[in-house]
């Protein structure tokens, strides 16, 4: 990898996240999985969101995984017992590997990701349960598909 395609990623990645920062409705935390990380989602309106993923891919690249998402975050509504609805959602991003192990060690796999999951939301405290399969079609180092499974706690701000 770069140096300037590093420091690209960097600063997009910053960006999203000061953006995130002051959105009005923001939520932060970890997942756990494939990737294991720290998560953020924004909301932009009442039926969209953008989530993204810094943390360690495990699955069949190993390194350093940055994705994020354009969510259709209310395909599906339950209202759940006294405490908020549960949702299924779906939506369309991209992923990069930055791997360091194998036979592409130090190559960058990327390509689009197609999630599919469940949020489970908490009024106090304000906090959102969360578990997905995303479906990812690999365009570099070599073309492939892979699965990553997560399941989440994302604290609302």
């Amino acid at each position: 990898m770069t140096k300037k395609l590093a420091a690209l990623l960097l600063l997009t990645f910053s960006i999203l996240g000061t953006s995130m920062a002051q959105a009005e409705d923001f939520a932060a935390g970890i997942v756990i999985g494939d990737p294991l990380g720290f998560t953020g989602r924004m909301s932009l309106n009442e039926k969209n969101s953008i989530d993204a993923v810094i943390g360690a891919s495990g699955g069949s690249y190993r390194g350093l995984q940055l994705h994020s998402t354009f969510l259709f975050d209310k395909l599906q509504s339950w209202e759940m017992a006294s405490e908020g609805p549960m949702n299924l959602y779906t939506g369309v991003g991209a992923r990069l590997i930055f791997i360091n192990d194998g036979k592409y060690d130090g190559d960058v796999a990327f390509g689009p990701r197609v999630p599919v999951g469940l949020t489970y939301m908490i009024a106090d405290p304000a906090l959102e349960l969360f578990g997905e399969l995303a479906l990812a079609m690999n365009v570099s180092p070599k073309v492939d598909a892979d699965l990553d499974i997560g399941v989440g706690v994302r604290f609302k701000f």
